[in-house]
């Protein structure tokens, strides 16, 4: 009795150790079922809020397409630099700063050239030399070849085998430049339609020509957030590789372009009146209409035989017209000998002497005086109803406004002291807004003469290659909380020559870090 007794009491504690293990598996795998579902719950919340932050972002792409379409429609929209407009713009609210999810529209800052900075707009691709202009160059003069590099020269790091290889890389023959390389260059190294030889459609593909590195394109700005951050100047001690020299590097995709351009239509989507038409009764018809007979006279006076300043452009010889064809009394028998190379040489000076139908050959007097309220106030109209060409938009000009040092100094026959002298000239970008307003007052690329910066036989040369517009912005839309949680960077493209506004690239920056701290964009956060 004994025994069985113990044997009972032993199968008894053993039942006791089982149940215990068992409650302590269960235990236990009800821990780990737990911890993986709330693993799994947190990791949703963050996936969840990593594709809010991402709509975010992709609003306020939509967002600036919409205020570059209401620049039409309202005089006073800035998308230069409006905080109030493009920073920290709430989409969603929250019980605290986790919760609260914005956009801001970020781009850097070109006053600034030596840590950067930022402002809250839209950056004008404008600012940059765009490199489908150097084709324009190549065809400019017997000169073209030492005016090409010059203009290339100012570009940190250019060589003339890049210079070369670019300008080889655009035009449309196969033959090679002393130190470019062609189509059968690239193919002879297995690389296989590296240059479109032709207009660049992305200045991304200026990382497919020879002696272009990623380096030169993207310089020390690892993150692409126009800011001298700590690792891009340390040297070699944390990537990227800088001189650690206090000067942010910022590359050669700050300098160029191949998407810049501007409507070449009214801001109500109307035609301008080309300048330079072959119908020069149909011009002065044109121009009358508009500004009356002593405007038309000299534009069609000037087409027929220039003035002392202007370039002469074409000589054609008398047509065999023998009908009477007159405009004001001039003789319109002759086929125009002159063009205008832009708005700038309608402002003063005098035709040379043409036709009369009296016999009794006759001068025209601008009526646009190089006076300040010309100058500021009547030119901009001018700019809005005149063209030099039919075609649809304008390429390549550069916003004095906006381009940096570099690419001012890249305009062709610009003066060696005026690119420092628009710099100065520029005001510092602050959270005020101050600054745009001051921008908004120089509507036309003539403040450059009423300041002083240039004369008006120079704004005429350079004419061709300036301007203060621009229909094409680059932007970085930013979706992010005020406190925690993922960032999503999006870089994006936006085309004002359409209409609507298209939205023409987006690319994502995220996978290179957030780039801003929430403080930076949100300052007034919690």
């Amino acid at each position: 009795m004994k025994r069985l007794a113990l044997q009972q009491q032993h199968r008894s504690g053993l039942v006791l150790i089982v149940v215990t293990v068992a409650v302590i598996l269960l235990t236990m795998a009800a821990w780990s079922y737990s911890s993986r579902m709330l693993t799994e719950m947190e990791a949703t919340a963050m996936g969840s809020r990593a594709v809010a932050a991402r709509m975010a972002a992709e609003s306020g792409i939509e967002f600036a397409a919409t205020r570059v379409l209401e620049r039409d429609l309202e005089e006073d929209v800035n998308v230069y630099h409006d905080p109030d407009v493009f920073q920290a713009q709430l989409i969603t609210d929250g019980s605290g700063p986790r919760g609260r999810l914005r956009f801001s529209l970020v781009v850097p800052d070109e006053t600034n050239s030596t840590v950067g900075g930022i402002r809250f707009g839209l950056a004008s691709e404008n600012a940059k030399f765009n490199v489908n202009r150097l084709i324009d160059l190549d065809a400019y003069d017997e000169l073209s070849e030492g005016i090409v590099y010059e203009v290339l020269s100012v570009i940190p790091g250019m060589t003339e085998e890049i210079s070369d290889s670019l300008r080889d890389a655009l035009d449309s023959d196969d033959e090679r430049r002393p130190f470019g390389a062609e189509l059968a260059d690239y193919e002879s190294m297995g690389i296989f339609d590296a240059i479109p030889n032709g207009p660049f459609e992305s200045i991304d593909q200026l990382l497919q020509i020879q002696g272009v590195t990623p380096a030169l394109f993207y310089g020390e700005d690892a993150n692409r957030n126009g800011l001298l951050d700590p690792n891009e100047n340390d040297g070699d001690e944390l990537a990227p590789p800088d001189n650690a020299d206090g000067i942010l590097d910022i590359g050669w995709r700050a300098y160029l372009t191949a998407t810049s351009r501007e409507r070449n239509t009214t801001p109500e989507g109307d035609p301008k009146i080309n300048l330079n038409q072959g119908m020069m009764t149909e011009l002065y018809d044109a121009v009358e209409e508009q500004l009356g007979t002593e405007a038309a006279s000299f534009i069609v006076a000037y087409r027929l035989n220039g003035t002392e300043y202007a370039q002469q452009a074409f000589t054609q010889p008398e047509l065999g017209i023998t009908d009477d064809v007159t405009r004001n009394e001039i003789d319109l028998r002759v086929v125009p000998s002159w063009q205008f190379t832009s708005v700038f040489e309608l402002i003063g000076g005098v035709t040379n002497p043409v036709k009369m139908a009296s016999g009794v050959d006759r001068q025209f007097e601008s009526p646009w005086s190089d006076d300040v309220s010309t100058l500021l106030n009547t030119l901009p109209d001018l700019e809005v109803l005149f063209t030099t060409t039919d075609e649809p938009w304008i390429e390549g000009r550069i916003n004095i406004n906006q381009a940096r040092v570099e690419v001012l100094q890249a305009i062709p026959s610009i003066p060696a002291s005026a690119p420092d002298s628009i710099i100065a000239a520029r005001p510092v970008v602050d959270l005020q807004g101050a600054s745009a307003n001051i921008m908004a007052r120089r509507k036309t690329a003539a403040w450059l003469v009423v300041e002083d910066i240039v004369d008006l036989e120079t704004l005429r040369t350079i004419g061709p290659w300036v301007t203060i517009g621009g229909d094409v912005f680059s932007v970085q839309s930013i979706g992010h909380y005020d406190r925690g949680g993922p960032t999503v960077r999006l870089e994006a493209h936006i085309d004002g020559t359409d209409f609507p506004p298209a939205v023409s690239f987006v690319r994502s920056l995220t996978h290179l870090g957030r780039g801003f701290h929430p403080f930076q964009l949100n300052q007034d956060s919690e």
